[in-house]
């Protein structure tokens, strides 16, 4: 009895990933805590009045004015994160998304964050559009988790365009534990482990590769990214057996993904691995051997 043949893997759905975006909370926890502690600074402070005079009530002021400001300044952030996000996941087709372009564009007036978004939206059909928006932002002025956003972002265009010395300066400046969703941790990891495979860090690559499991399913669309970095790092050590188990489970999640490595300027090697498990799953058809006649 003939093998049933598998159905070939279905590219993940742009519109699930932008409906399941996480919306950035404040850690009521973290806040409770810090409150706790200044309550228990001014409770010192207090006591050792007849010790130390007033000086450190007035230190302990000093620094819950500082507090009270960064808390201040994070929940205006995270206030406007939300509303972004927002905006993002209504953008699940076509109209949606020209929706939700407009109301980033609304006085955008050199706003980090709405160009970003605006940028991961129009990224899918018009990346040279998308490498322009990022290109100008002015990272100085932008938030320090938003900066590594935007390089992240910015950087895998630029891997995909093989510019891999551009991306690999932008994934020279990223850094990892300033980022405390683990999503998007993940995403900086992949883009970071790229870039160094592509410019002789292989070593680095791999290691940073190996505290992030890109079959983890909490880390959604950003495990094909995973993956396509083992294919480069497992390439560059020279282990071509891994990189294609690699590429075939990113066919698993984005099938796209896998045909980028038949693109014009790609490793020929990576070009013909990418056309053999197309072929095997059914995204693309065989080619068709002709018969000649004499």
């Amino acid at each position: 009895m003939a093998k049933k043949k598998p159905a070939p893997p279905k590219p993940r759905d742009p519109a699930e990933a932008l409906e399941n975006l996480e919306r950035p909370q404040v850690k009521w926890k973290i806040v409770a805590q810090v409150g706790v502690a200044l309550v228990v600074l001014w409770g010192l402070a207090i006591g050792l009045v007849p010790w130390v005079s007033y000086w450190g009530v007035g230190v302990v002021g000093v620094l819950t004015a500082v507090v009270l400001g960064f808390a201040i300044y994070l929940w205006r952030l995270t206030r406007k994160s939300a509303a972004i996000v927002d905006i993002l996941k209504g953008a699940t087709d076509e109209a949606g998304r020209k929706a939700a372009l407009e109301k980033l564009r609304e006085g955008k007036g050199g706003d980090a964050m709405r160009a970003l978004a605006e940028a991961q939206l129009v990224a899918r059909e018009a990346p040279a559009e998308a490498m322009r928006i990022l290109e100008g932002i002015d990272l100085k002025k932008a938030p320090a988790v938003v900066q590594d956003d935007v390089r992240a972002n910015l950087g895998m265009l630029y891997l995909m365009n093989n510019r891999t010395k551009e991306a690999r300066d932008l994934a020279d400046e990223i850094r990892l534990d300033r980022q405390p969703q683990p999503k998007a941790k993940a995403m900086y990891a992949a883009v970071v482990a790229e870039a160094f495979a592509r410019t002789g860090k292989t070593e680095e690559a791999s290691k940073l590769l190996e505290t992030y499991a890109a079959s983890d399913p909490a880390y959604g669309e950003v495990g094909a990214m995973l993956y396509r970095a083992q294919v480069y790092t497992y390439l560059a050590a020279k282990k071509r057996g891994l990189a294609k188990k690699a590429m075939e489970k990113m066919a698993t999640i984005d099938t796209n993904m896998v045909a980028a490595f038949v693109m014009k300027g790609t490793n020929p090697q990576l070009g013909k691995m990418a056309r053999e498990i197309l072929q095997a799953s059914g995204a693309v058809p065989r080619p068709k051997m002709k018969m000649m006649r004499r």
